[in-house]
């Protein structure tokens, strides 16, 4: 992954919203199935996820194990198999990323889910020789985002969250857009290779500001207003997006700003300084004011389990995650043929799943090819939303957002 998604990712992997989306008690959109067999064999499934270490969210974990509740109580688990999980702990060190694969080897899992895990990518080489695939939301680390038939993620792989930026700020009206990014050899070449390529597609000028990483905001603020775009989208994490927004707002920039995952600023600003500013999300998360209807009863399953197994969770957004990956690991292992699940049968059969639409989400995924080339995405479209008087966050128009435009053959 590139710098400035890796920054978003941290972003949203440590964002701590606590809202919840929906206090309603809709039932599933479909009867429940019979609870999984309590006589049948598991299926086990390794968990790895920052925990106990300098970086620590537990929040994961939670909405995982609650996922697997909901998934073996009311879905009928895995094909009547109860589906278990296989918890392992790291602290962003590439060695504590190894001993998690070498456990899940020992163990026999048929697949390893990740919640956040910044060492991730150390443990491929061993996954890969077991046969193990890796799977979860969205891809952290840079191997991970790249490892086709690897490893499968469920939302928009790293370079599609940079195009998508470009796509939606058009659709806002924006004919020129300053792209404000850290200073590193790594957002250098996501300008070059993928911003500056989608944007002049569509016919978007963009001139790109790299900022070092201690900056002074008035003054970077008044360059990037210098060039007089219509828009601005900053890729950094939630304290420089803080003072980025204040600083443009205080400059008299009036128009769109994309901060990107960091809505753990939006209560720290006024409703006057949010006009404008927008937020991105792979999902529709519990701080949004309102959903479809479809994921609304997803909204309402979801808070019903962490009543039920995860009242006390500080971070709704991250619990929030760990249930996704849950469910969507199980209906993936559900389409994989033969009569008992495998690392070899998962493996062999991972490249075929597809679903019309995953859980807080109205769109669907299919891992048979990568939605953008040379990514693990199985899925496209992240959606754009904005926040209300209330600092709800209201969705804009015509989401989640298509980048068929931009996306580049192969």
């Amino acid at each position: 992954m590139t710098a400035g998604l890796l920054v978003l990712a941290a972003a949203a992997a440590c964002g701590n919203g606590t809202s919840s989306g929906s206090s309603g008690t809709a039932e599933p959109p479909q009867a429940p199935l019979k609870p999984a067999s309590a006589t049948a064999s598991p299926v086990l499934v390794g968990f790895h996820n920052l925990e106990g270490g300098s970086i620590s969210l537990p929040d994961y974990r939670q909405g995982f194990q609650a996922g697997i509740d909901y998934v073996n109580s009311d879905l009928g688990g895995i094909n009547s198999h109860p589906m278990q999980m296989v918890d392992c702990k790291t602290d962003g060190t590439p060695e504590s990323s190894v001993n998690c694969a070498n456990q899940f080897v020992q163990k026999n899992v048929v697949m390893a889910v990740q919640g956040a895990d910044f060492g991730a990518d150390a443990m491929l080489p061993v996954l890969k020789s077991a046969g193990i695939v890796e799977f979860g939301g969205f891809p952290l680390t840079p191997g991970m985002n790249s490892a086709v038939g690897d490893a499968y993620f469920m939302n928009y792989s790293a370079q599609e969250g940079y195009a998508a930026d470009v796509v939606q700020q058009k659709a806002l009206g924006a004919k020129t857009l300053a792209v404000v990014m850290v200073d590193a050899a790594a957002s250098h070449q996501s300008y070059d290779t993928i911003i500056a390529p989608a944007a002049q597609k569509i016919g978007v000028q963009t001139k790109v500001f790299y900022y070092p990483k201690q900056v002074e905001w008035t003054t970077e603020a008044a360059t990037v207003m210098a060039a007089k775009p219509d828009a601005v989208t900053l890729w950094s994490d939630g304290t420089a997006a803080l003072a980025a927004v204040s600083a443009l707002r205080s400059g008299g920039f009036s128009g769109q700003i994309d901060a990107g995952a960091n809505t753990e600023i939006i209560g720290k600003l006024s409703t006057s300084v949010l006009k404008n500013v927008n937020f991105n999300a792979p999902v529709y998360q519990t701080d949004f004011a309102s959903f479809p209807p479809a994921v609304q009863q997803d909204m309402d399953i979801f808070n019903r389990y962490m009543k039920k197994d995860a009242s006390n969770v500080v971070s709704q957004a991250q619990a929030q995650q760990g249930f996704y990956a849950a469910v969507l690991a199980a209906d993936s292992l559900r389409q994989i043929p033969g009569d008992q699940l495998t690392a070899k049968t998962v493996r062999d059969g991972m490249g075929k799943v597809k679903g019309e639409r995953e859980i807080f989400r109205t769109a669907g995924y299919d891992c048979s090819t990568p939605t953008w080339p040379g990514t693990t995405a199985c899925a496209t479209g992240g959606i754009y939303a904005t926040p209300n008087s209330d600092k709800k966050l209201v969705p804009l128009p015509n989401q989640p957002v298509d980048i068929s435009s931009v996306r580049p053959a192969g």
